[in-house]
């Protein structure tokens, strides 16, 4: 087994370069980002309670999420 594919649901928090998935719409300066829009972690605070999560589509942007805010 290839340890850079180990699933990330086998962790209790993303780590750096993880992709993951909005559970919920998220607004950051006026940019709204749909649920389902995928995107990579760049930055983890908190212990894993949130992270900075870059997305390219539907746009591109970078905002700080909360775990819970993930699927």
């Amino acid at each position: 087994m290839n340890v850079a594919h180990f699933p990330t649901r086998h962790r209790a928090a993303p780590v750096e370069l993880d992709p993951v998935r909005l559970r919920v719409d998220v607004t950051a300066d006026g940019i709204t980002i749909p649920a389902g829009a995928e995107g990579v972690v760049v930055a983890v605070y908190a212990d894993g309670k949130a992270c900075e999560v870059e997305f390219l589509k539907p746009v591109h942007a970078v905002v700080t999420v909360e775990l819970a805010q993930l699927a």
